[in-house]
């Protein structure tokens, strides 16, 4: 009964800890020993590449200068929980992408994450670069969620798609085409 009565304390005590630590919405978090971190936080450029000569369609790319991984690493196969907080009443069916990083050359300094692309025909299937995970509600918690990935992500360069919000939805491309997003790295 003891341990009963410990075990519901701590469980209780680590909830009530992890809503303490998460304050701001949409952003994304993980969750360590030590407790909630933040993933890196960086400027990602928005540009648009055509694909052989355009004949391959135009991806639209959040490129990432001066660095090419993310000091925010983890190992294959052994990732911590994700999470987020969302608004009240905010349906979060399809609402996070997470994008792996397209293979440059190694000479290279940047990391580049294709957000969309399209050809003569319309949309590009992306499913090979975009994962989109299943946002579970955390027991106990309002409006917080956990990221569940149907497959495990492989190794490589990852950043989270921007959510666009409010007033800055309406004055994304109004400014330098400025973008920040949230990297991190499987080895």
């Amino acid at each position: 009964m003891k341990n009963l009565f410990l075990f519901i304390l701590l469980a209780s005590y680590s909830v009530v800890s992890m809503s303490q630590e998460i304050e701001k919405t949409f952003v994304p978090y993980y969750q360590t020993e030590d407790g909630i971190q933040e993933f890196e936080r960086v400027s990602s450029k928005i540009e648009a590449k055509a694909i052989g000569f355009g004949y391959g369609g135009v991806n639209q790319y959040l490129t990432v200068f001066n660095s090419k991984n993310s000091p925010t690493r983890f190992k294959s196969g052994s990732l911590p929980k994700f999470l987020m907080k969302l608004d009240p009443g905010i349906d979060p069916l399809d609402l996070v992408i997470i994008s792996k990083a397209d293979v440059v050359k190694k000479r290279k300094t940047y990391r580049r994450f294709v957000q969309q692309g399209h050809n003569m025909g319309g949309a590009k299937d992306l499913s090979e670069h975009l994962t989109i995970p299943e946002l579970k509600p955390v027991e106990g918690q309002e409006n917080l969620y956990e990221m569940v990935f149907k497959k495990p992500l492989v190794p490589g360069e990852y950043a989270f798609q921007p959510i666009y919000k409010g007033q800055q939805a309406a004055n994304i491309l109004a400014t330098n085409n400025n973008v920040r997003i949230y990297c991190f790295g499987i080895d």
